[in-house]
């Protein structure tokens, strides 16, 4: 059946997800995720790495130890070079868990800070006009997010703090994102072809018994949910909006195939939890869950001009 219905960014429509279940409360508010931005929904650790062959990228171990090295100096260097060593698929689980935390140490100071950093292309500067909103400067410079990115990456309480002539950091987007099922990740995309980089990567939960579909999906057009309802597919138990045990927490965001391999997989989604320890694990009905932090981010990094890849 299909997962979710109209209603964007709503608690009226109701997605009849595969999720898993759940029993603890999760964060109530998107905005409770915005103080403390620069290190809110990065998680370092993953859940049990990919086993994977020794690195035959050639001397795999001291190229990470290098780019480590560089973040405070050259962190767009440094990103890159973490970037292609996690995309080439040649680093053992040891070194995979060393590359992701230096994405995530470059992310905290480069991606998720009001700093900007010159040549990163996931960001822009900007200065406010009068009269001017997060959603106003969204519609208006064409980002690929959600507006509270914006409030998020420039430590902004309120939108009231808002001033003629305050300089912003702005990320422009489109942000695709990456679901690696053996690392238990989901890692977020900036650019495309040889500018690709890895702007930050999470811990995520997949399904049972391998049970979360593989291919290219996009974001279903009008399915991003903030305090959705849910209805179980297999108990039909029905929770509403705001109730602390909704399993699927406070974020929704419906998937749908872009290939006749993946165009029959309906009623998945990325979503969050109310179960914390099913993170790193294979626990869903099939879908890809994140913790309530870093799913509050997610929704607002990837839209319907994003790609998803799950492998």
């Amino acid at each position: 059946t299909s997962a979710d219905t109209t209603g964007a960014n709503t608690a009226t429509a109701t997605p009849t997800a595969p999720l898993g279940t759940a029993t603890t409360t999760p964060v109530t508010t998107a905005q409770s995720a915005v103080t403390g931005a620069a290190t809110a929904g990065i998680a370092g650790t993953p859940g049990t790495p990919a086993t994977t062959p020794a690195a035959t990228l050639g001397n795999a171990a001291q190229r990470i130890q290098q780019a480590n090295a560089m973040i405070a100096s050259d962190p767009i260097r440094a990103r890159a070079e973490l970037t292609r060593l996690l995309d080439s698929n040649a680093l053992s689980a040891t070194e995979r868990t060393q590359a992701y935390a230096g994405i995530n140490n470059l992310a905290s100071a480069l991606f998720f800070s009001p700093n900007i950093v010159p040549g990163d292309i996931a960001s822009q500067s900007y200065v406010v006009k009068k009269g001017d909103s997060f959603a106003r400067i969204t519609s208006r410079e064409k980002l690929a997010i959600d507006w509270r990115f914006i409030q998020r990456i420039n430590q902004i309480a309120s939108e009231k703090a808002l001033r003629a002539d305050m300089r912003l950091k702005l990320a422009h987007g489109p942000f695709d994102g990456e679901v690696i099922k053996a690392d238990y990740r989901f890692n977020v995309y900036a650019g495309t072809g040889s500018e690709r980089v890895m702007v930050a990567s999470f811990p995520c939960g997949v399904g049972t018994n391998d049970s979360t579909p593989v291919g290219t999906f996009k974001v279903r057009a009008g399915s991003k949910l903030i305090d959705p309802e849910w209805s179980n597919p297999r108990t039909g138990e029905k929770f509403k909006s705001n109730d602390p045990k909704n399993p699927i927490g406070e974020r929704w965001i419906g998937l749908q195939g872009t290939t006749p391999e993946t165009a029959k997989f309906t009623g998945y989604g990325i979503h969050g939890t109310v179960e914390p320890q099913s993170i790193g694990k294979q626990m869903s009905m099939g879908c890809v869950r994140l913790g309530d932090a870093e799913v509050q981010v997610v929704y607002e990094l990837i839209g319907e001009s994003s790609t998803i890849v799950i492998r």
